[in-house]
C-alpha cells in the first residue's frame, strides 16, 4: 500500500459518502434499465405520482429517514430498497478502500461492486440479467485486468500464465483481437443460443421499441471494444508511456481472457447439458455473461472461488424458496444474485 497523506480512515469515510452517491445513481440504473427507459431522462421522480424529486428530497439515506420513506407529494411508501442500495455501496466502497489503500486498484474495485450489486438487485427483482450492463460491464472487466497489469498490480496467484517473450507487434495484433472480440463473443453467444436451443425456449412477443433497444446495446459495445482495440495496438506499437509495463498488461488480459473463459466455459457447459437432457432451461444466458464478466475481473482462481460459492448460496436458496413457494422445486432462482454475492465475497477476501 502507498503512503497515505492522510490517515486510512479519512479515505475510508470519504469512500462511503461516495458510495453513497454512487448508491443512489444505481437506484436509477437498477429501476430503469429493466423496463427498457433512459436512466438520464427524465430525472429523479416519484414512480406513484410522477412528482419531480427535489435535491434536498434527494440526499442518500438522510432524504429517506426525514420523509419516513414517504413521498413528500403522494405520500405514497418508497421502496426500502432504495435506501439498502444506497447503503450496502457505501459499505462496499469504504471496505474495498480499507483494503486496498486509496489507489487506482480501489476505483476499479468499486466500479466492478457496482456491476455486482446492479445486477444482484436486477435479477433479485426481475429474473433479468440485462445486457445494457453485462455487455458494457465484461468490455470494463477485459479492460480493467489490462490496467492492472500495465499498472503492476497482479495478484501473485494469477502469475501461473505468463508470455515467454514479449513480441510487440504479436502482442499488438492478438491483444486487440481479444478486445475486439470482448463483446462480439457475447453477441456470438446469443446467436448460438438461438442456434442450439431455440425448440427449448419460450419467448415473450417484444414489441419493436424493445426489440431496437435490445439489439443497440450490443452494438453499442462492440464499437467500444473495437475502439479499445486499436487504441491498444496503437499505444503498443507507437508508445511507451512512464510506469506502463505492455508485458505485464498483455499478460493480465490473456489472464483475464482465461478467467471469462472458465467462468462462462463451464457454466454454459452445464446450461447445455440441462438443456438436452432435461429439455427446458435450467439456467440464463445472463449467468453465463455474468460468470465471464467475474472471471475476467477476479482471474480464473477467483472465478472457481465464485463458482464454489454460487453454488452453495445456491443451494440453500433454493431449498429456501422452493419451501416457501407454491411451485417447489420448480420455482424460479435467481442465480445471479448467489453469482454477485459469490463475487463480491471473492473480491474483499
Amino acid at each position: 500500500m502507498t503512503e497515505l497523506d492522510l490517515p486510512l480512515a479519512y479515505y475510508v469515510f470519504f469512500a462511503f459518502i461516495f458510495g453513497l452517491l454512487i448508491g443512489s445513481f444505481l437506484n436509477v440504473v437498477i429501476h430503469r434499465v429493466p423496463r427498457a427507459r433512459s436512466i438520464v431522462f427524465p430525472g429523479s421522480h416519484c414512480p406513484a405520482c410522477g412528482k419531480a424529486i427535489s435535491p434536498l428530497d434527494n440526499i442518500p439515506l438522510l432524504s429517506y429517514a426525514l420523509l419516513r420513506g414517504r413521498c413528500r407529494n403522494c405520500k405514497t411508501s418508497i421502496s426500502l430498497v432504495y435506501p439498502l442500495v444506497e447503503l450496502l455501496v457505501a459499505l462496499l466502497f469504504a471496505a474495498i478502500i480499507y483494503k486496498t489503500g486509496p489507489n487506482r486498484e480501489a476505483l476499479l474495485e468499486m466500479a466492478f461492486a457496482s456491476i455486482m450489486l446492479t445486477l444482484v438487485f436486477i435479477d433479485g427483482r426481475h429474473l433479468l440479467l440485462p445486457n445494457a450492463v453485462t455487455y458494457p460491464g465484461f468490455i470494463f472487466a477485459i479492460a480493467a485486468a489490462t490496467l492492472r497489469g500495465g499498472w503492476g498490480m497482479v495478484m501473485d496467484s494469477e502469475l501461473l500464465l505468463t508470455t515467454a517473450g514479449f513480441i510487440p507487434w504479436r502482442a499488438a495484433l492478438f491483444g486487440g483481437l481479444l478486445l475486439a472480440l470482448a463483446a462480439a463473443g457475447f453477441r456470438l453467444l446469443d446467436r448460438l443460443d438461438l442456434i442450439l436451443f431455440n425448440k427449448y425456449l419460450e419467448w415473450a412477443e417484444m414489441n419493436d421499441e424493445e426489440q431496437e433497444d435490445s439489439s443497440r446495446q450490443p452494438r453499442a459495445a462492440m464499437i467500444i471494444g473495437f475502439l479499445l482495440a486499436a487504441i491498444w495496438v496503437i499505444a503498443v506499437i507507437k508508445f511507451s508511456p512512464a510506469g506502463f509495463d505492455f508485458e505485464e498488461a498483455y499478460n493480465s488480459l490473456l489472464r483475464a481472457s482465461l478467467g471469462a473463459l472458465v467462468g462462462g466455459g463451464v457454466l454454459w457447459g452445464l446450461r447445455a447439458l440441462y438443456f438436452y437432457v432435461r429439455g427446458i432451461e435450467g439456467m440464463g444466458l445472463g449467468d453465463i455473461k455474468m460468470m465471464a464478466i467475474s472471471g475476467a475481473f477476479l482471474g480464473w482462481r477467483g472465478v472457481i472461488f465464485v463458482m464454489l460459492i454460487s453454488s452453495v448460496l445456491g443451494v440453500v436458496a433454493g431449498i429456501i424458496l422452493a419451501i416457501r413457494s407454491k411451485e417447489g422445486l420448480k420455482t424460479p432462482l435467481p442465480y445471479g444474485v448467489c453469482l454477485g454475492i459469490a463475487s463480491l465475497i471473492a473480491l474483499l477476501i
